[in-house]
């Protein structure tokens, strides 16, 4: 599904009244999508606010009233007239049956009169209520009394069209209208070119035909961004650079794409794998633009476009996954067609593909490394039954960690998010069941610890948002919660794994709508009372429990983004970028820098360097020194897909 086929569906979504299959779509497309994120959000913020409304109901009098000027009106006698009083002289007359008396609708004092209403032929005004923003405020309308009488005026089309349109008038129109539009045309070509047309001129790709063998690229640090199925790097060390064009021409680069992690002393990963819609495919790439290499596995039987918005296609396309080692890359695929993908795994130094776990019925998911990289754990999906494995990549290996049906705990059946703990040795994986906006259930296996064979309840209940972090240590890290009670107010919880699963609140009567772990744990960021989008943001010490009120309020999209250090936190205000202190909130640096902001990423390498992306009269890419509050344009064209670092040894 796309964002907009997403948003009609929503509020069926939030109330579960959604069939099955459009309730997993809509889901799917919820977990890489925060524009739709943001407004699921909204919709259930608005939910509790209308629950916590007081039920009004009219009193008894008021009732008796109404029912009786509706009777009144009906004998069509007049209030304060009963129809059973009668005068001592009035002559007795039988009662005839009553009948409405019948107007003559060609004279004109019988016709209604009609009323415009404001927002007549808007489609918002038909949306129900939650799915529909405030419209401003309608113009006040003075009605005339009726007492009073004017003019009646006549109107003549053929007289006003003579008045408006005499042919020097319509000459002169038409001269000006050619003019502006050229002028816009102009200005629109030079200064905004759109993600759909070639950039051939707007950014100048490294010389010469990509053969995959082209001229390494400049070393450094850089990012890399997807725009119009292309993936571009820049690079941010010193100097005046633009884009340089990585894929090959021939390819379609699909969302989903990865970075490996960061080996040694690197501040990033120097390789990429990404699928190309277009031939079905993976293809690895190292970032200095050399050594694109298609994995010899067909992903799909078919690579049609609409392919990759079936359940299917959008699974495999989530898959992609570095081992922490960078030997290895875990994918998941359905090349024979069966309508079951199975799990793969391609070493890119040897170019070999094997399957993994091909035994096992039912469709595979969620690959995810282990932290020391030697078992994946995967959710497979099979006679509406979700189970979590982990898979052993040294013994070949699999080990069932859930044992239960997909229902128990949630009538959503579904794993939604799937990770890693480690602590003090042990090794265990965690999963929250549920779907985005309607999770249930957060559960815990310790593996090969205890030798028990159940996995563990850590709460239940109704979430709006449940984030997991590893942490740095034993006392931070854990799931982020974000409750979500009909009724009342959305707080933040913390669930500390290493202390068996202990829940915290960390706010209070809040409306918690949107919130963020820092990169080590220690510390989330959150909006609270969102609207549109905008609301106040905090910055919460999850160890003290210290809560600060941020001067500006914050939007949810783009996301905030933490510097890799976590102590400083760049957010959009709407127009403008704040950077913030972690440890004060007062220390707010206001960039000079403003625009429609649509990205935000902090350089891995040097703490002051941000990428930020904008829209509309600045649109481009920019590098922002903080500490000197000055931006570089590196690029005339924004944009709002994902941002990754990469390095260049």
């Amino acid at each position: 599904m796309n964002c907009e086929q997403v948003e009609e569906r929503l509020s069926a979504y939030l109330d579960n009244m959604l069939v099955s299959e459009e309730s997993r779509e809509v889901a799917i497309h919820l977990r890489s999508c925060p524009h739709c994120t943001r407004l699921l959000a909204e919709l259930s913020q608005y939910d509790m606010l209308l629950a916590r409304l007081p039920r009004v109901s009219p009193s008894l009098a008021l009732r008796e009233r109404l029912f009786a000027l509706a009777e009144v009106r009906e004998l069509g006698e007049t209030p304060g007239h009963s129809p059973h009083t009668f005068s001592a002289n009035a002559q007795t007359q039988p009662l005839m049956p009553y009948s409405r008396p019948t107007l003559d609708m060609r004279d004109p004092r019988n016709q209604p009169r009609l009323l415009a209403l404001p927002g007549d032929r808007d489609p918002q005004w038909q949306l129900p209520l939650r799915d529909m923003e405030i419209p401003p405020t309608p113009p006040t309308v003075e009605l005339r009394p009726a007492s009073r009488s004017y003019p009646a005026q006549r109107y003549h089309p053929s007289a006003a069209r003579k008045r408006w349109f005499s042919p020097l008038k319509v000459a002169l129109l038409a001269v000006l209208l050619i003019t502006l539009g050229a002028a816009s045309l102009l200005g629109l070509s030079l200064r905004h070119q759109p993600d759909n047309v070639s950039l051939s001129g707007a950014i100048t790709p490294p010389a010469g035909p990509f053969t995959g063998q082209s001229l390494p690229l400049a070393a450094g640090s850089r990012f890399v961004f997807l725009r119009a199925g292309t993936l571009w790097s820049t690079l941010v060390d010193g100097g005046q650079h633009q884009p340089e064009r990585l894929t090959p021409v021939n390819v379609t680069v699909a969302a989903g794409w990865v970075v490996n992690p960061p080996q040694g002393n690197q501040d990033a990963g120097d390789l990429l794998a990404y699928i190309d819609s277009q031939g079905g495919h993976i293809h690895t790439i190292r970032s200095d633009s050399q050594q694109d290499t298609a994995v010899p596995l067909a992903l799909l039987q078919s690579s049609q476009a609409t392919v990759w918005q079936e359940t299917s296609g959008q699974i495999i396309l989530k898959s992609l996954a570095w081992s922490p080692d960078s030997s290895s890359l875990a994918f998941v695929a359905d090349p024979a067609g069966s309508g079951q993908t199975g799990l793969y795994l391609f070493t890119p130094v040897t170019g070999a593909v094997r399957q993994l776990a091909g035994d096992l019925k039912g469709s595979i998911a969620h690959p995810i490394w282990s932290p020391d990289g030697t078992r994946l754990a995967f959710t497979l999906a099979h006679d509406n039954v979700v189970s979590v494995l982990d898979y052993n990549v040294q013994s070949r290996s699999v080990l069932d960690l859930s044992n239960l049906p997909a229902a128990q705990g949630s009538g959503l059946a579904g794993v939604l998010a799937l990770n890693w703990f480690s602590s003090g040795g042990q090794v265990a994986v965690t999963w929250s069941l549920g779907s985005i906006g309607h999770i249930s259930s957060i559960w815990v296996h310790r593996v090969g610890t205890d030798g028990t064979i159940y996995p563990q309840l850590l709460t239940s209940g109704t979430y709006l948002q449940a984030l997991y972090s590893p942490g740095s240590n034993n006392q931070t890290g854990g799931w982020l919660l974000v409750s979500s009670v009909v009724g009342q107010a959305g707080d933040l919880w913390r669930l500390n794994l290493t202390a068996g699963g202990q829940l915290l609140r960390l706010s209070q009567g809040k409306e918690v709508g949107f919130a963020l772990w820092s990169p080590d744990g220690s510390g989330a960021f959150y909006l609270d009372r969102m609207t549109n989008g905008l609301g106040n943001g905090h910055l919460l010490n999850v160890i003290t429990g210290a809560d600060q009120l941020l001067p500006d309020q914050a939007m949810a999209s783009p996301a905030p983004d933490w510097s890799t250090d976590g102590l400083q936190l760049a957010y959009s205000t709407d127009t403008r970028i704040d950077i913030v202190s972690s440890h004060n909130s007062a220390q707010v640096t206001r960039l000079h820098l403003s625009g429609s902001i649509t990205n935000l990423s902090w350089s891995p390498a040097t703490a002051h360097q941000l990428i930020a992306s904008l829209d509309g009269q600045n649109s481009g890419l920019y590098l922002v020194d903080v500490q000197r509050n000055s931006a570089r344009l590196l690029d005339g064209v924004g944009i709002t897909s994902a941002l990754q670092w990469t390095q260049i040894p």
